[in-house]
């Protein structure tokens, strides 16, 4: 059986330290429990203070109470203690938005047809008096512009006024200034001021207007009866029209610049009749100088 005084006295002298330590505590306690009590305010009235029982501690209850203390643990430094993982649930994706179901189509009324306004009755149109054509009676032609045709035993009238600067030959030969040589002329050329009008020799409807190197700028009219007359080196632009009838005396342009093939007998008028495509001389159909000019 183990000595209860020897294991106390070792206890005791290993450690002094503790104990003076413990004994400085109580000290420190005791002090502060008495300057507490003198500090306190007086009671009204007095109250005798019961004095607790002190409890003396034996030397053995000191050497139980330090048995199972280890020195050796209590310097040796504490080991962090593992710390539990936080057990933190794994994200959870959001839940999905709820499905809207869309409402059934309501079903389509048909649409009643809007009654469409009945408009007023027009007036009855006024009808011409119908009229019965009678038997044998030709149909009515519509109006056309005419005028009377040219004969053989009619005159033209001068188309302007002027001297001969090259008469009509196809037999004989003539000087051409222009060209200086001889040679045949199926046309009269009649000098003229430039502006002067150009009249037409007889009744008849325009059929072409043009221009080329010979005749320069032209019109051409159809008097009937084959009879075609041809009034050259005009002005550019010209009184009348393709299918325009024209009358005697009535001016169809002005008397223009001469073209290339011309230009030596200086400003004139170029006058071509014909009679079933062929050339007549000028002399034959035109009459004396009249009051045109």
């Amino acid at each position: 059986m183990k000595n209860t005084s020897d294991s106390g006295g070792n206890v005791f002298r290993k450690k002094g330290f503790f104990i003076a330590l413990y004994s400085c505590l109580g000290v420190v306690a005791v002090l502060a429990m008495v300057i507490t009590a003198a500090n306190r305010p007086a009671p009204t009235q007095d109250f005798a203070y019961e004095q607790e029982p002190t409890v003396q501690v034996g030397a053995d209850q000191v050497d139980s109470y330090l048995a199972g203390f280890d020195e050796e643990a209590w310097f040796r430094p504490r080991q962090p203690q593992p710390q539990p993982a936080p057990t933190t649930p794994p994200p959870q994706p959001p839940p999905p938005p709820p499905r809207m179901t869309p409402p059934p189509p309501e079903p389509e009324m048909p649409e009643e047809p809007m009654p469409e306004p009945t408009p007023p009755p027009e007036p009855p149109a006024a009808t011409p008096p119908e009229t019965t054509p009678q038997a044998g009676a030709a149909p009515p032609q519509p109006q056309v512009a005419t005028f009377t045709p040219f004969s053989d035993y009619d005159r033209m009238v001068w188309p302007v006024y002027g001297e001969t600067v090259m008469p009509f030959s196809i037999t004989s030969l003539v000087y051409d200034p222009t060209l200086d040589q001889f040679r045949t002329n199926d046309n009269l050329r009649i000098a003229a001021h430039e502006g002067d009008a150009v009249r037409a020799g007889a009744d008849g409807i325009v059929i072409e207007i043009g221009h080329n190197i010979r005749q320069g700028n032209y019109v051409t009219v159809d008097h009937g009866n084959g009879w075609i007359a041809t009034y050259g080196q005009l002005m550019p632009y010209t009184l009348v029209s393709v299918g325009e009838v024209v009358r005697t005396g009535q001016a169809i342009g002005g008397v223009g610049q001469p073209s290339i093939f011309g230009s030596a007998h200086g400003t004139h008028v170029h006058l071509r009749i014909e009679r079933d495509e062929q050339p007549i001389n000028p002399y034959y159909v035109l009459a004396e100088r009249n009051n045109y000019y």
